[in-house]
């Protein structure tokens, strides 16, 4: 076991313990809403998977402040919280909103989890 300090973790182990962090404070702090800039950059999978699921659970508890989790990417097959609200925002290539007949946001949807999945794998 090594000590913790700014040089020797990884950006991954620096975003897991700021976010673990984060999540401790909460029941000590009152603040109506709290935002996370891509917290998850630089996590190996596995531990962006868990801080994604203690994430949502701290969000989802009655009476806590609501979370932003602002993030160019999130896993495929996440579980997400039925009073968790997802907003996706599509930019750049491949989004073609000219015609409003080939603008489905379903298949919006369904290809970003396509290209995700392949670039996790």
């Amino acid at each position: 076991m090594k000590r913790l300090t700014s040089s020797y973790q990884s950006g991954g182990e620096k975003s897991v313990s700021t976010i673990l962090y984060l999540l401790s404070l909460q029941g000590l702090t009152d603040c109506p809403f709290r935002v996370v800039d891509e917290i998850n950059q630089g996590m190996d999978p596995k531990n962006e998977r868990k801080v994604f699921e203690m994430m949502a659970h701290a969000a989802t508890k009655e009476g806590t402040s609501q979370y932003f989790l602002i993030t160019p990417k999130l896993l495929p097959d996440l579980d997400y919280n039925h009073k968790m609200n997802i907003l996706s925002i599509f930019n750049g290539q491949g989004l073609d909103c000219t015609n409003d007949d080939s603008f489905v946001v379903e298949k919006v949807i369904d290809n970003n989890r396509m290209r995700t999945s392949q670039l996790v794998r």
